[in-house]
């Protein structure tokens, strides 16, 4: 396939309105308070579309069909109801977390637990790893639009992906952010429907593709425990598979800090809990859209993929042979397939529309997670816990300098990721949740948590959480494995979606160590805990 001016066009259009967001509010973002949060001067309709974006990421606009495309029709249980979880953050998180108005992630646990540098250095750690482990996944995503757009090698498109984020995120900070993320919403949403709506077009409807899907891949449509042995997929073939991946997503949203910041930019209360219903607005369709994607995928790529002609004999080979010619890295080739399909459909005006979005989502995450990761390394580790006099008279230079520094760092992972970008999105989930998650819910909601127990909860499941990860995905050969399977059960492997089961545990724990441990000041309790609840 060669290079498309409607795709190129599309893709233009969209670099160029990210350049003028940037420009159009560097002046914004002179202000230090602007340049962390906005100000805290965004409306709910407006944060709402960029909570979305950051939050879906490219694990969703790539990752979701790239795996009902590998697990079949069982991970729609999974998709469909993550949605449901957004709301969760309305009322656990948003409202307490704009009432106390913190400018950065690690803010809340200073006050709470009463402790200064400590707090900051041990709640930082696994917000950096998972601000790592986003970045990279969505520079990721970047760099694969940037292949189909413009038919140029992997390691090109990684490198300017990183170039047009640096470039905005230096300019106007939260202020660029927040806006180029809103505009990336809407344009993710739209891009998902216009794929879906022309796949349905195509195959006469709901029945058709249903049929075709069947005659392919017959498969693709059997549950859980219908007949495993048959099934395109292991891991689904458990329920604790489809409870562990509806698991990570549903609940990682009220406690993800990219997700959590979204709060502090909103003018009030009740403008942070309608932005998650604006999240949910902007997000729904999407998913509805990703769901059609994923469903017809197999069927698009082995019938009328153009690599199918070049000697491909499979869905699976047509991604290996795309990776090849395009020197795509480590497991990315996978994540290529809504593309592909995309590419199968024939139409370069829905292929264009589609790059749009998908550089959208890749963009606005990453985006993100650079404003989380430059105001935890320079505010609060730099300027707060070490008093670099640089940093402390300088705070937006100093962000820019390690805006730079964290995309370089990401790109260089990107180039040949370790896993799919929804794996990568899934071990940064868990390793939150388990280790800085429950310290936040129940530090706002509980009065009895304790900076023992959030000390002790991070220590032990930080290094547990990345261990279990990375033995199942080196040893077991798939993430989704629970690692001490072969120690405990031999030969029999239990599907955990992410080590899924590091999150009861680590509630287990915290509750347990809060309750024989010294608890902070009642001062502190009805301060930090009892007012903000309201």
């Amino acid at each position: 396939m060669e290079v498309s001016a409607p795709v190129v066009i599309a893709a233009i259009l969209y670099f160029a309105v990210l350049i003028y967001i940037g420009v159009a509010t560097r002046k914004a973002s002179a202000d230090p308070m602007d340049y962390y949060i906005a100000g805290r001067k965004i409306g709910p309709a407006v944060n709402g579309s960029a909570l979305a974006a950051a939050f879906f990421s490219p694990a969703t606009f790539l990752g979701m069909p790239a795996f009902v495309f590998m697990m079949g029709y069982p991970f729609w249980w999974v998709l469909s109801s993550i949605i449901a979880g957004l709301p969760l953050a309305s009322m656990l998180t948003a409202a307490p977390l704009r009432r106390y108005a913190p400018v950065s992630f690690t803010d809340y646990f200073v006050d709470r637990y009463e402790n200064e540098k400590l707090m900051r250095v041990i709640t930082g750690l696994p917000a950096l790893f998972s601000g790592w482990s986003y970045i990279t996944l969505s520079l990721v995503g970047v760099g694969l639009f940037m292949v189909a757009i413009l038919r140029i090698p992997y390691p090109w498109a990684i490198f300017i992906a990183t170039a047009v984020t640096i470039f905005y995120v230096y300019m106007g900070g939260m202020v660029a952010t927040t806006f180029a993320t809103a505009f990336q919403g809407v344009l993710m949403t739209i891009a998902s429907l216009v794929v879906a709506f022309t796949i349905l077009i195509y195959f006469g409807g709901f029945g058709g593709l249903s049929e075709a899907v069947y005659a392919n891949n017959p498969d693709f449509w059997l549950m859980p425990h219908v007949d495993p042995e048959a099934f395109s997929h292991p891991i689904m073939s458990y329920w604790t598979g489809a409870i562990g991946f509806f698991f990570v997503w549903h609940y990682g949203f009220t406690t993800m800090p990219y997700s959590v910041v979204r709060f502090f930019t909103s003018v009030d209360i009740k403008d942070a809990r309608r932005s998650v219903l604006w999240a949910v607005i902007v997000g729904f369709p999407m998913y509805w859209g990703l769901l059609i994607a994923g469903t017809a995928a197999r069927y698009l790529l082995e019938t009328y993929h153009y690599m199918m002609d070049q000697g491909a004999e499979n869905a699976e080979e047509v991604l290996v042979m795309i990776q090849e010619a395009f020197a795509i890295g480590g497991a990315a080739e996978t994540d290529y397939s809504y593309i592909a399909l995309t590419e199968a459909l024939g139409n370069p005006i829905v292929l264009g529309i589609l790059t749009a979005g998908g550089l959208a989502i890749s963009m606005a995450t990453a985006a993100g997670w650079v404003m989380v990761m430059n105001v935890l390394v320079s505010r609060d580790w730099m300027g707060k816990v070490f008093g670099q006099k640089w940093a402390l008279e300088n705070p937006v230079k100093s962000l820019r300098l390690w805006t730079i520094i964290i995309m370089i760092v990401c790109a260089i992972f990107a180039l040949n990721p370790i896993a799919l970008v929804l794996d990568l999105s899934g071990w940064a989930f868990i390793v939150i949740i388990c280790t800085t998650g429950f310290p936040l819910v129940l530090g706002l909601w509980w009065d009895k948590a304790t900076k023992t127990a959030t000390i002790s909860t991070i220590a032990v499941f930080f290094p547990l959480s990345l261990f279990s990860w990375l033995y199942a995905h080196y040893a077991l050969g798939s993430a989704h494995w629970f690692f001490a399977s072969e120690w405990i059960w031999d030969d029999f492997l239990l599907p955990t979606g992410h080590q899924v089961w590091l999150v009861p545990a680590s509630a287990i724990f915290f509750i347990v160590v809060s309750l024989l441990t010294q608890p902070p000041k009642e001062e502190t309790i009805q301060k930090y805990c009892r007012d903000l609840k309201g």
